[in-house]
């Protein structure tokens, strides 16, 4: 069994035109069940090393916390948080763990809806980029071997909750989807991200992954960020998933009349 920890970065609901934010990208960590105890063991190891072991248990990483030195990375140092940082993102690649994720320049897919739907039309690119997700990682669990499933576990904090069910639903039992996943099993679960390690790390990739692609876009990206992306190239160098190219391209060749 695989377990899928699905998390986004960009994320401003219906404001598609938020020019600090010019790209939506949503992730998934692959984690086999195995691996489970492993990884935890050497998150929290990685932790011990900066804070008290009775704080251990109330600490939460969320990248922009670390960045900015918010909430239990208050009073702690730039450079010992960028360690922080650069040893989760570290473990990932060590430990060869796939990110699968898509992209979403967010001007870009409010000219789409606004052309193909109207004025004042918008579609949350969560639920927009969460079924091609889906497909990534249901092409790779093919491709692991006969019988690789995975199960989906998002933050329970997430919006668009009922959305993001329904069209879960709708991969796994529409016999006439297009898009349609056979590996993932159950409904996607939902967890509390403050006591979930590995949801902690996918948010960390999801945001680093936003900033390589904002610097891909000729975006400003700090100096900071950039130093993250020896170890995002490895993370996504392995080209897991099938290719499906450009979202808005592959939507306007299947569903737009």
């Amino acid at each position: 069994m695989n377990l899928v920890y699905v998390d986004e970065s960009g994320n401003t609901g219906l404001n598609l035109r938020d020019a600090q934010q010019p790209i939506f990208v949503l992730a998934a960590l692959v984690l086999k069940s195995t691996d489970w105890f492993a990884m935890e063991e050497q998150f929290y190891h990685i932790l011990g090393d900066y804070f008290q072991a009775d704080q251990l248990s109330a600490i939460e990483i969320h990248a922009t916390d670390v960045k900015a030195g918010r909430k239990a990375f208050k009073g702690i140092e730039l450079s010992r948080r960028l360690q922080i940082r650069d040893r989760m993102l570290a473990l990932l690649v060590k430990h060869k763990i796939p990110v699968i994720y898509r992209r979403i320049i967010k001007s870009r897919f409010a000219s789409f809806c606004e052309d193909k739907y109207g004025p004042g039309i918008k579609i949350n690119p969560y639920i927009m980029a969460l079924p091609f997700v889906c497909m990534e990682v249901n092409h790779y669990l093919h491709e692991k071997g006969p019988n690789e499933l995975g199960m989906l576990i998002f933050d329970e904090q997430k919006e668009s909750l009922v959305d993001a069910e329904k069209s879960l639903r709708t991969l796994r039992l529409d016999q006439d989807a297009i898009v349609k996943t056979t590996r993932l099993i159950e409904k996607g679960f939902f967890a509390d991200s403050s006591k979930c390690f590995a949801l902690q790390l996918v948010d960390l990739a999801a945001y680093y992954i936003r900033k390589y692609e904002e610097y891909g876009q000729k975006c400003h990206v700090s100096a900071q960020d950039q130093h993250t992306f020896e170890h995002i190239r490895a993370l996504i160098s392995t080209g897991v998933g099938s290719k499906t190219g450009d979202i808005l391209e592959w939507v306007k060749n299947h569903f737009v009349p």
